[in-house]
């Protein structure tokens, strides 16, 4: 993390969370004075969250295959022809399909859409057939394969896929909360209790799984494999069966593998250095870590989050700031999955005590995840058209049409200036099975942390509370965003209550004004939030702050290209500029990316 070098007329701006040198950090654009009300007219120049998780449905609607029992795909290739192998993909059982089972409920309440619902019952129906009677996972290993993709897996070599239980367990857990299904209840408390018999408890309060993320053969047995050594993600799927279920073995459970995590309990499992560094897979390891800090932030327990933080603060020094993580150290190339990891882990940070992380969650989501949302263009088509040009006419077209069934999805990797990755000499453009559902879970992640009702915490009093500049709907209230002209945030109370609105952690304190209505008002501070008290519906609240500016350098980061230098420039949490300059296809637009309407999702 850094301080600027730089001061405007007011206070020292301090720039967090950015790996690297900051320069030139100047106000770029002062805060408003004077307001117009939200009848003059609202800003549409910013990014549209329920746009993007429309989007996403086409997506979780369109590429389950009805003929192989609603499998969907793992192995997507954006400028293959055909884009998809044929029949079965064996990298999707208890992976990609468990990924994608979560959002279907995200996406659709984010989206608000009712479309295909005959699709997403048949979808919930397929993970379930997985659970056997006794609450075992049962499937063959094929995700923990990725490199063997047109591998037939053998009866005799299923087993139980740990990484697939926690997932389904979470699933059912999102059910319960959100249908009221007992049959979902009683069916994740059976995978529960399967799950806790497979660990090793070497003490009372600490537990491990001897094969941690991974596979257990049918006669107990553990099933070779890399993936071993990292830690399941079982501590939040336990946390959110929690939540649902009021089952406190569930949180006991919690507790003791996040003990197990946290003193290296699984013999050769990864290990955490007391500065938070780690030797392992981005990805996996930060999404159990997820878990483990929204167990701090449930009960409390502030050494969970304080553990989490410290590894996050060190993943972050692997990455540029901007959202791009390398999926191992060192690693030339990226991952969305990571990436979005990184951002459930921010917020939940944040919501402990550390505001600006909501800051880095808002960043990821402007500057890569809603810049890689795969929707085709006249270019895009193009570009394919081009790169298929030895293939037959009607190939061309078959393979234009199975991509506009992926529409929506979250592409799996991008470079450092454009979606190629050209400066780090790894090009592709991919639309993995894991990454597409886990960047629609940032989605996700963004939108219910723009404007939520929270209890006293950390944070400060209860009260409704609006942490991002992301416009948004909600029963507490109407938040928009009018960035990137100015630095506004206004809200339109829904409810009578006290409510509490965040600028970026950026933004000088002293230039920080506010209004309710039309009308500026003493700021009042709660943390690092304004806070309005007596708020009757209808009312409309107003912070503005000013937008800075400031220069990103990156360098030293890649082991394989020690003279690699990428500079950004950024306005407010976005990324306007960078140098090198793309050859390809450009990764930061300059300006909040805007989607047109999405075609209408029918189910089949």
């Amino acid at each position: 993390m850094n301080k600027s070098n730089g001061t405007n007329k007011t206070s020292p701006i301090e720039i967090k969370g950015i790996t690297g040198t900051i320069s030139e950090v100047h106000v770029a654009v002062k805060a408003s004075a004077e307001i117009a009300p939200l009848s003059s007219g609202t800003p549409t120049n910013d990014i549209d969250l329920k746009r993007m998780a429309q989007w996403a449905m086409n997506y979780l609607i369109q590429t389950p295959r009805k003929e192989l029992n609603y499998e969907p795909v793992f192995q997507c290739h954006l400028y293959g022809c055909p884009p998809i192998p044929p029949g079965h993909d064996p990298v999707v059982p208890c992976d990609t399909d468990a990924r994608i089972n979560w959002e279907w409920y995200y996406m659709r309440e984010v989206s608000g859409s009712s479309a295909g619902k005959e699709t997403e019952a048949a979808f919930h129906r397929r993970l379930l057939g997985y659970v056997q009677e006794d609450g075992t996972v049962l499937a063959h290993p094929g995700a923990y394969n990725e490199g063997d993709g047109a591998r037939v897996w053998k009866k005799e070599e299923y087993g139980y896929h740990i990484w697939g239980a926690t997932k389904i367990l979470f699933a059912l857990s999102e059910d319960s909360r959100r249908t009221g299904d007992e049959r979902s209840k009683a069916t994740a408390r059976k995978i529960m209790l399967r799950l806790k018999r497979v660990m090793v408890y070497p003490s009372p309060d600490t537990c491990y799984s001897p094969v941690g993320g991974g596979m257990v053969k049918q006669d107990g047995t553990p099933v070779p494999n890399g993936w071993n050594v990292q830690p399941a993600p079982a501590v939040g799927s336990l946390v959110n069966y929690y939540l649902a279920t009021g089952d406190a073995e569930a949180l006991d459970f919690a507790k003791a593998y996040a003990q197990g995590i946290i003193t290296g309990a699984q013999p050769d499992g990864i290990r955490f250095k007391p500065d938070g560094r780690f030797v392992g897979h981005g990805h996996v390891t930060m999404h159990a870590l997820w878990g483990v800090a929204h167990l701090g932030l449930v009960t409390g327990d502030a050494r969970y989050v304080e553990f989490v933080r410290r590894a996050w603060d060190f993943w972050l020094s692997q990455g540029t700031g901007t959202g791009w993580f390398p999926a191992t150290g060192g690693h030339l190339g990226d991952e969305t999955c990571c990436l979005s990891d990184m951002m459930s882990c921010a917020a939940v940070i944040a919501r402990a005590g550390y505001p600006e992380y909501f800051d880095y969650t808002e960043r990821y989501l402007r500057n890569i995840i809603s810049n890689r949302q795969f929707v085709m263009t006249p270019a895009f088509e193009a570009e394919y058209r081009r790169q298929n040009a030895g293939r037959s006419e009607e190939d061309i077209r078959n393979g234009l049409e199975t991509l506009k069934k992926f529409q929506g999805a979250v592409a799996a990797y991008s470079g450092l200036n454009d979606w190629e990755n050209e400066l780090l000499g790894m090009t592709y453009w991919e639309l993995a099975g894991c990454c597409a559902p886990e960047g629609m879970r940032a989605i996700y992640t963004t939108w219910s942390n723009v404007i939520d009702r929270l209890e006293a915490s950390k944070l400060g009093p209860a009260g409704v509370y609006v942490n991002l500049c992301f416009s948004r709907e909600s029963k507490w209230g109407r938040a928009v965003s009018f960035f990137p002209e100015v630095g506004r945030l206004t809200v339109q109370a829904g409810v009578r209550d006290t409510f509490f609105l965040r600028p970026p952690h950026w933004a000088p304190r002293d230039a920080v004004r506010a209004f309710v209505g039309v009308q500026s008002v003493p700021v009042k501070w709660s943390g690092s939030h304004v806070e309005f008290d007596h708020v009757a519906p209808g009312d409309e609240l107003t912070i503005t702050y000013p937008l800075v500016h400031f220069t990103h350098e990156v360098s030293g980061i890649w082991p394989a290209r020690p003279n690699l230098k990428v500079t950004y420039q950024w306005l407010g949490n976005m990324v306007t500029d960078v140098n090198p300059p793309p050859t390809k296809t450009p990764l930061f637009l300059g300006h909040p990316r805007l989607l047109p309407m999405p075609p209408p999702s029918h189910e089949e």
